[in-house]
């Protein structure tokens, strides 16, 4: 005969498991109901890169004004998150990548047909406003304590390994690192883009959580899109040498599954569209005319 204890804990498991069956059922009405919800409405979703959040949330309104009855959803993540979400057969109608290769990934999945690039964008360095590590340039990014970037999977980390790669090469020949900051000279400690690897303490999985680890002051500097920068308050933006920085570009695709092919391509059209473009060179982005 089971134990009063034992009673009480077979007990304790049916009720957790009803609780978390209701979750479930109350979670699946909530996504039905939503789904059920006005069918006059056309529901748009794209799925896009997290450094696009601020750019198309205002072409998501200006959408909205001039397609009466259309309802733009915005799915932000990283692109391969996106990526993997796609290839797993996340419902959708456009898919905004930060690079080719993530949109190349998709079109192999069979989830996209054509795409096209529509934008590009740079890197910059930011610091806290009160910069507790005194950098004034790229080349003084070794003086941090604690740098953050994107883990090298996200198009940002792969621009941001780019950029070390590069300026490795250019200040190892250059340059040296002497007291926490470079002077001329050769390096002293190790080459730059090692003395910067020593002292990453955080890689995250997009840029939007890249540069929120400095506006909350978690670290002193980070490698970010400048169109994320145009929007951020609490950081300080230092340029990345022309001559070093890495050009992003975005492709953009249509869902072959798409319910709605045709409001698809009208919000691709806006992108490539002088409006659209002008409202990501607002943000930051660079026109792919401007090469």
């Amino acid at each position: 005969m089971m134990s009063e204890r034992l009673q009480r804990f077979a007990a304790g498991r049916r009720l957790a498991r009803r609780r978390r069956r209701g979750g479930l059922l109350a979670l699946v009405g909530l996504l039905g109901a939503g789904a059920c919800g006005d069918r006059s409405q056309t529901v748009l979703t794209v799925l896009a890169a997290s450094s696009l959040t601020d750019a198309f949330g205002v072409l998501e309104r200006r959408f909205e004004g001039e397609h009466p009855g259309t309802d733009v959803v915005m799915i932000h993540a990283g692109s391969q998150v996106l990526r993997v979400q796609l290839e797993h057969g996340a419902p959708g109608d456009v898919f905004a990548s930060a690079n080719a290769e993530h949109m190349q990934a998709v079109m192999a999945a069979g989830r996209v047909a054509q795409e096209h690039p529509f934008a590009r964008g740079g890197l910059a360095l930011v610091v806290p406003p009160d910069n507790p590590a005194g950098i004034e340039s790229l080349e003084q990014l070794p003086r941090a304590s604690r740098v953050v970037l994107g883990v090298p999977e996200v198009p940002v980390g792969r621009y941001t390994q780019a950029l070390l790669e590069q300026a490795d090469r250019y200040y190892n020949n250059h340059s040296g690192l002497q007291g926490g900051g470079l002077q001329g000279g050769s390096l002293q400690g190790g080459s730059f883009r090692a003395q910067v690897q020593e002292r990453v303490v955080s890689l995250e999985p997009n840029v939007r959580l890249v540069l929120a680890k400095v506006e909350l002051g978690e670290a002193d500097a980070a490698i970010v899109y400048r169109s994320d920068v145009t929007s951020a308050r609490a950081v300080t933006m230092i340029p990345i040498p022309a001559s070093l920085d890495v050009a992003a570009e975005y492709h953009v695709g249509i869902l072959v599954d798409s319910e709605h092919p045709h409001v698809a391509r009208q919000w691709v059209e806006l992108l490539g569209s002088s409006p659209g473009q002008a409202v990501l060179q607002e943000h930051g982005f660079v026109s792919l005319d401007d090469r």
